[in-house]
């Protein structure tokens, strides 16, 4: 039995299409209320920034279906899950659409939930204990972060297990259909992130920060780095970090820890963050702006080294701090060693021979 089968039933119910792209993705989605569902759906590229817009205008052609690859089912959902959730969410009825999730040692299921055109909420569910404590530790964070005051982020409504195993984490939002996808950094990122630093900042050793923990989790697992990757620029990088700030003082803030476009959106001029997973309290500011800029270079500008260095010596690139860039591109490449425990395979290695390249760039 797969963990899908152990939430919904894949044979009955409403009509439903998967559909997947070349990442090894996948997507169930209502075929009534479609466009309401497909708020789950968030593609960095143009194709399916296409595929948003047209597919629930277009679903009911079969050369449209058959251009994605698009299968037909019926599905429901379980009979513990629902009986969960509209609980949870105070309804009689709800409908969902599901992400199956992307392809890692950290896969997890994402639902969205709606009632009719409202937006209720999200759920993620894993059978994996690893996954389990991302979870308890994102709640935990939500929790922490709204008792500091920060409000545009999900309100945690439920974090446990089911009878049948299945881990779940459901949480508030605030998305509409008239939310909207921000994909250049501009005013609201640099709010949200100024407000998150004031309201979070401490003062602490630096041997005492999280942020320390992701160099020795780094020094003490040096060797799982996959083959393709260039260690050398790594370790005098973490050296380098060692020598500026170990022994010091420092002002460190909370640091989401996956800060990109698909992880927020734009409601009533406001930015709405989300998927706190990788977050911790105690990091360098401007962590976020660094992973935001990084990630959208690669995915949706489709930059390579070359690019992100050319960009830095550009003049619109003179925001950019090298030493800043440094402690970003560390935690980064510690966070994937640790997570992937020696199973970095794939595009996760290239993106560590980009990492890698960059601090070597940076020197």
């Amino acid at each position: 039995m797969t963990a899908l089968d152990k939430i919904v039933d894949l044979a009955d119910g409403e009509k439903f299409y998967r559909f997947g792209n070349a990442d090894g993705k996948y997507w169930i989605m209502p075929v009534r209320g479609m466009r309401t569902a497909m708020n789950l759906y968030q593609p960095s590229g143009i194709k399916g920034k296409m595929l948003k817009v047209l597919l629930p205008l277009l679903h009911w052609l079969p050369p449209v279906r058959k251009a994605i690859h698009a299968t037909t089912l019926h599905c429901s959902l379980g009979k513990e899950l629902h009986t969960l959730l509209c609980n949870v969410f105070d309804t009689e009825h709800i409908e969902f659409s599901i992400f199956e999730g992307t392809p890692s040692v950290h896969r997890k299921i994402t639902m969205q939930l709606t009632c009719g055109s409202r937006i209720l909420g999200y759920c993620k569910l894993s059978e994996s204990n690893d996954i389990k404590k991302l979870f308890v530790k994102e709640s935990g964070m939500l929790s922490w972060l709204a008792d500091k005051g920060i409000t545009d982020i999900p309100a945690v409504l439920y974090c446990d297990t089911l009878r049948c195993g299945m881990h779940i984490f459901v949480q508030s939002t605030a998305k509409t259909n008239a939310s909207a996808i921000i994909h250049e950094w501009n005013g609201l990122h640099e709010t949200f992130l100024a407000h998150l630093h004031e309201r979070t900042k401490q003062r602490v050793l630096f041997e005492d920060s999280d942020y320390y923990k992701t160099l020795l989790a780094l020094e003490e697992h040096i060797e799982w780095l996959p083959d393709n990757v260039e260690k050398e620029p790594i370790t005098d990088a973490v050296a380098t970090i060692r020598q500026e700030y170990c022994g010091r003082e420092v002002e460190f803030s909370a640091y989401h820890g996956d800060f990109t476009p698909w992880n927020m959106f734009k409601e009533n001029s406001r930015l709405f963050v989300f998927d706190f997973e990788y977050s911790a309290k105690s990091c360098p500011p401007g962590l976020d702006r660094y992973h935001f800029f990084t990630q959208t270079a690669l995915f949706e500008k489709k930059w390579g080294v070359d690019e992100i260095i050319a960009f830095m010596a550009s003049e619109e690139g003179a925001w950019i701090d090298k030493g800043i860039y440094r402690l970003y591109l560390i935690e980064i490449i510690s966070r994937f060693t640790t997570r992937e425990n020696k199973k970095v395979q794939g595009a996760e290695k290239e993106l560590f021979a980009i990492w890698s390249n960059l601090l070597k760039a940076i020197g």
